[in-house]
């Protein structure tokens, strides 16, 4: 199987943050990459990211696309936390309670990460007995499946921040049984 792995909110000092793992099976990732390409298509957006259609969009975009890729085949887990954090201990704990999967094939992190990052996600790895060799660093413009991760990453968020419009979504995920586990902890205190 293949992980993806992104985060959202990392950066805010209130709230929530939070870091989703995707899992998808190696045999249908051709399949789910050109489904998810298929949706950007059919909304007429350019790759998918949370982030671009909070105030041009509404939820408008980021509802069709939910909804789109809810009926797709994958999974994901994810981590909660309430902000302020300290991400690299934060990732640590993360990666360390997520990738507990025997059959992972490939690690799959957004290429636009700090160095510190790609290094945390290389300990946890190792401590978690997976290769390092593992580890792909890719562009998500170029990575349909890291978009998925980069909206159940924001939506995940979003949904315990309470933000209006994210409850219906979740749940929608929720119900499609594509959550297989979530975590929620306390805040960190930045040193």
């Amino acid at each position: 199987m293949y992980v993806f792995i992104d985060e959202s909110g990392i950066h805010k000092q209130i709230d929530h943050s939070s870091f989703v793992t995707v899992f998808v099976s190696v045999e249908d990732k051709a399949a789910l990459n050109k489904k998810i390409e298929e949706i950007e298509r059919r909304l007429k957006i350019k790759p998918f990211h949370w982030a671009d259609f909070g105030s041009r969009f509404g939820w408008k975009i980021r509802t069709e696309f939910i909804k789109s890729v809810s009926t797709l085949s994958f999974s994901f887990k994810y981590i909660i936390v309430e902000n302020p954090i300290k991400p690299q201990a934060m990732l640590y704990y993360a990666l360390n309670n997520l990738l507990k999967e025997e059959d992972i094939i490939k690690v799959v992190i957004d290429g636009q990460q700090p160095k510190w990052y790609a290094d945390q996600i290389k300990s946890s790895l190792r401590k978690s007995g997976i290769s390092v060799k593992k580890l792909i660093i890719a562009n998500d413009k170029a990575d349909p499946i890291l978009r998925l991760a980069d909206a159940l990453a924001g939506l995940v968020r979003s949904y315990h921040d309470g933000v209006l419009g994210a409850e219906n979504l979740y749940q929608l995920i929720k119900m499609k049984n594509k959550i297989t586990s979530h975590f929620k902890v306390g805040g960190q205190a930045h040193r």
